[in-house]
């Protein structure tokens, strides 16, 4: 669901590949010579702005010109030239080739899954090579959520009308950060009709006090390593205390679990969701499964209120 995830470890050779839309986990960083107090002062200089912030300027972005003719495929150059264009100095680069893709027929979901998700990997790899370092990707990882945030409205748009589904929120593992992952996410979610709530990182109390206040059909965790496999299974199990609803369903992705699915029953989740794509299909499975066993939960489920209105705002 939130592609490939780093596994790092500050005692072993790096031979993962960065999640697309995680930033390079900072406890592998000082595993390169002379880098730990640079680190440092870039992480304090870089503030993790909670996703709902991003969320509530998609809404704002700047007018997104739709394709002239449809069905331009995006291929190998221009996935390298778009990585490119995000690393140099030129901030709007990115922003100008996006559009003049667009102009020339591809799709803004073409866009999302075959020129944003293939770049972010290519960054992780390059970053894991030396062949860029923490401060590039950073940069060029914002660059892309910024330009997800200003194709939102187009891509929401290929929807048209439709009927409310459920509830869901969506957040990384208490600690890590994978903004750019569970924001597409969410908008193949939003595009199918749910009613969703996106933020990274949001602490252990931050999400119980959620489900506590309000009802979440589906909870959605992005998993960056496998060595937070043991506290997403104490969070998951908390969580189903903690939540008003009692049929709470948990729905996981990441390189973890693509590698290993049997590590799903381990952690006490229902589903894996592969892809973006894929989130809205697995959602529905999960929610018709939970209807199933407790058709009341349809009654109290926020389902049925505009999911889009909500979409930023955090309890």
């Amino acid at each position: 669901m939130f592609g490939a995830s780093p596994q790092s470890t500050a005692h072993a050779p790096r031979r993962h590949r960065p999640d697309p839309g995680a930033i390079p986990p900072s406890d592998a960083e000082p595993s390169r010579s002379g880098r730990p107090e640079r680190l440092a002062r870039l992480e304090r200089a870089i503030p993790h702005a909670p996703v709902p912030h991003l969320m509530t300027s998609f809404r704002s972005g700047p007018h997104v010109v739709p394709p002239a003719v449809p069905g331009r495929p995006i291929h190998e150059a221009d996935v390298a030239a778009f990585v490119r264009a995000v690393r140099s100095f030129d901030e709007q680069a990115g922003a100008q080739l996006v559009q003049a893709l667009l102009q020339e027929g591809a799709s803004v979901e073409a866009v999302y899954l075959q020129l944003v998700s293939p770049a972010a990997r290519t960054l992780g790899t390059m970053w894991e090579d030396d062949e860029c370092d923490f401060v590039e990707v950073t940069v060029a990882l914002g660059r892309m959520q910024r330009l997800l945030r200003d194709l939102s409205q187009l891509f929401l748009a290929d929807a048209g009308h439709v009927s409310p589904v459920g509830s869901i929120l969506l957040s990384c593992i208490p600690g890590e950060q994978h903004t750019l992952g569970i924001i597409m996410v969410g908008e193949f979610l939003l595009r199918d009709g749910w009613r969703v709530l996106v933020g990274a990182p949001w602490s252990e109390q931050d999400l119980h006090a959620m489900v506590g206040s309000e009802w979440y059909d589906i909870i959605g965790f992005s998993v960056g390593s496998a060595q937070r496999l043991s506290t997403l299974k104490r969070d998951i199990r908390r969580l189903r205390s903690a939540s008003r609803n009692p049929q709470l369903q948990v729905m996981v992705g990441g390189q973890v679990f693509a590698d290993d699915p049997s590590l799903l029953a381990s952690v006490g989740a229902d589903a894996i969701a592969d892809s973006a794509k894929d989130a809205p299909l697995v959602a529905r499975s999960l929610l018709a499964a939970a209807r199933a066993v407790a058709p009341e939960a349809r009654a109290e489920s926020g389902g049925g209120r505009d999911h889009r209105s909500d979409a930023a705002r955090r309890p």
